[in-house]
């Protein structure tokens, strides 16, 4: 008996269910528009109350900057923030980059046929048939790798070479790629810290070692003998920019972290996308910390030849102090030609209101800038999810990958083989005419930008 009261309470339960779905389908048939806006709205609240606590996560920064990287600047409010404040005030000015050379006053170097210049013999190039040269011409991208005088980046180091990205290339356009690596010097830090330390022989005798064999290391006089975030980034762009590197001038400057794998031809291409003669700075703003200035983290960012020379010859002027202090994303660029003030107004007060450099963003600080900054022509070309990391769901790159686990070698060897290994770069057929001519290989390429 209790079954069937049981069961005859179920179908009338089903029964007014039934009879309430209709009446509501009906109602929304007759007022499609309020139901829609409804439904709309139900939605909205939903994906807000999903924002909110995504924010919140471990991966709350990666979600709130491809946000304010993808959604119109009228939606900024109403994107959740996280465990940050907002930005108050401007990043720090530096006046002596204030003061450099605007971007547009740099020329790009001509790409030639490989040149060579005696050096003494090293296997620095191993891909290139010549020794005791090295490359004088310009190449079209240097690819600088941070490392450090420790142990364990000196394997890595040799890990890299061998699975260089350079042999992604076809030979005869080799000589356009360089690749370095970025390092200081060694100390043996004592009981007192570093008012007690001395040189690591040890180290510095391995380190000499490496550069007489492979010549492909830039050995910078940092503080505390090797730092990143007291002068490196600025140290190293200094040395580019004013050729105290060893190396050649080149369309693109690039910071790789060793602990990134270069998918180089999907790279390459991406860069003759761009115009490399207009100030470039590309990178991926998704794993920043949205309490700092807008900035590209450093996995893989890259600077276009003129916004390096700026760089360089402001940050030359720079006081030791002033770069220890200061940041790669600290600087407030020269203006360009239009905000400039004219002779018959040596104040200024004529010129639209976004060229004063102390004039904050449209949007504030906390928010991205505008993609080109209308006061110095810098174009911020954000990769965004081409920049992958293992450990995000969402951003699955075809450019790099970057990881924690990448810092072991079995792991980036690993990364390496399932993306990288066998690939090879299809070059557009303009870039033929700097092939060089001593190499034979088919020089087939592919049409492009540039012809």
């Amino acid at each position: 008996m209790r079954l069937r009261l049981g069961s005859g309470h179920h179908q009338r339960v089903l029964s007014a269910a039934s009879a309430f779905a209709t009446a509501c389908g009906r109602r929304a048939a007759r007022r499609p528009r309020a139901t829609a806006l409804l439904v709309l709205s139900a939605l909205a609240v939903l994906g807000y109350y999903l924002l909110y606590h995504a924010i919140w996560g471990r991966l709350g920064r990666w979600y709130w900057n491809y946000a304010v990287a993808v959604l119109p600047s009228a939606l900024y409010r109403f994107i959740p923030k996280g465990d940050w404040g907002p930005i108050g005030g401007p990043p720090r000015f530096v006046p002596e980059i204030y003061g450099a050379p605007w971007m547009g006053e740099f020329a790009l170097p001509h790409l030639t046929p490989p040149m060579y210049r005696p050096v003494q013999n090293t296997s620095a190039e191993p891909h290139l048939p010549h020794r005791g040269v090295a490359l004088s011409s310009p190449a079209l991208v240097k690819l600088t790798i941070f490392s450090t005088v420790k142990q364990k980046a000196y394997e890595k180091r040799a890990l890299i070479r061998r699975l260089s990205p350079v042999f992604n290339v076809p030979e005869r356009l080799r000589h356009l790629i360089e690749v370095k690596f970025v390092l200081g010097h060694a100390y043996h830090v004592g009981e007192e810290g570093y008012d007690d330390w001395a040189v690591n022989e040890e180290m510095e005798a391995l380190l000499a070692q490496e550069q007489a064999t492979h010549g492909d290391l830039l050995r910078l006089d940092l503080e505390f003998g090797e730092n990143l975030r007291e002068g490196k980034i600025l140290e190293w762009i200094r040395a580019v920019g004013m050729g105290r590197d060893g190396g050649r001038p080149a369309w693109w400057l690039f910071k790789i972290d060793d602990d990134s794998v270069l998918n180089l031809p999907n790279f390459l291409d991406e860069l003759l996308s761009l115009d490399a003669s207009k100030p470039i700075y590309t990178g991926t703003s998704l794993a920043r910390w949205p309490a700092y200035h807008h900035h590209f983290t450093g996995m893989v960012t890259g600077f276009s030849w003129p916004l390096v020379r700026t760089l360089a010859e402001g940050i030359d002027k720079m006081s030791h102090d002033d770069i220890k202090a200061a940041w790669d994303d600290d600087f407030g660029l020269p203006p360009a030609p239009h905000c400039r003030p004219p002779t018959h107004d040596p104040n200024g007060t004529s010129l639209p209101s976004y060229c004063d450099v102390r004039r904050p963003p449209p949007n504030g600080y906390t928010y991205s800038p505008p993609a080109t900054d209308p006061r110095t022509g810098l174009i911020r070309h954000d990769l965004l999810r081409r920049l992958g990391d293992p450990d995000v769901w969402f951003v699955s790159g075809d450019l790099a990958w970057h990881g924690w686990w990448l810092k072991f070698p079995e792991y980036y060897e690993r990364m390496w083989a399932k993306t990288v290994e066998g690939r090879m770069w299809s070059p557009p057929s303009w870039l033929e005419q700097y092939a060089d001519p001593t190499v034979r290989e088919e020089a087939g390429g592919r049409a492009g930008a540039g012809e």
